[in-house]
């Protein structure tokens, strides 16, 4: 018995863990956790294969460990490949969170800039036109008392307006923090969730092995010839 062909292809593209930051792109982990997928269902398959032609040898014991082994060591491959797809696409998605959130901050001392801005032209025009209020206000008393009246009414307007914006941008910038925080819980979240399925997995996967090894001892005594215990 050998090992496949597509997972000879399979393994010699992996590359080795050696513990340092992995070099691969979103899209190629996303390829890879592809692969991986692939590698375990295609060693599950092989696997499934090896027992039925080991239950044809007299002596299936050694046949079938050696395909467990096989099915053990792709397994294993792929789940490696399949972490490290995995931690490159949590990076991937904390540094779009990152890019965002530090956008918004810097955007908002830009906001502010800018309003403070409008506000100095507002007042530098205001003292304009306060200057001639007062050289117009001997000729037409009446005139400019409605004038600043409008003045002081628009100048009020404004700074509700200005007023308004602020707490609208303070409300969107907590919001926007609210989101990103319960964004990152949901993935906290979903990452539990996620290692809870593999322990199941791994257990699963140790149960059937043992209970396969039960059954190839039984079919190993029964032929040779002895009760199985």
């Amino acid at each position: 018995m050998f090992v496949p062909a597509w997972a000879a292809a399979q393994t010699a593209e992996a590359p080795q863990a050696t513990g340092a930051p992995s070099a691969l792109t979103l899209k190629e982990a996303q390829a890879q956790r592809a692969r991986a997928k692939a590698l375990k269902s295609g060693a599950d398959k092989a696997y499934t294969a090896d027992r039925k032609a080991c239950q044809k040898q007299a002596i299936a014991i050694g046949c079938m460990s050696a395909a467990k082994e096989r099915r053990s060591e792709l397994t294993k491959q792929a789940d490696a490949l399949e972490r490290e797809a995995r931690a490159v696409e949590l990076e991937a998605r904390r540094r779009e969170v990152e890019t965002k959130t530090a956008k918004r901050e810097a955007a908002a001392p830009v906001r502010e800039a800018k309003q403070q801005t409008d506000a100095e032209r507002y007042r530098e025009s205001e003292a304009k036109r306060a200057a001639e209020r007062e050289r117009r206000q001997a000729e037409d008393p009446a005139k400019f008392e409605s004038r600043r009246n409008k003045v002081a009414a628009d100048k009020a307007a404004h700074e509700r307006k200005v007023a308004k914006q602020q707490k609208l941008d303070a409300k969107r910038a907590a919001d926007a923090e609210d989101k990103a925080r319960k964004k990152k819980e949901g993935e906290q979240q979903h990452e539990e969730r996620v290692k809870k399925i593999e322990e199941r997995k791994r257990n699963y996967a140790e149960k059937l092995q043992r209970r396969e090894a039960r059954e190839a001892a039984q079919q190993a005594a029964q032929a040779a010839g002895q009760p199985a215990k």
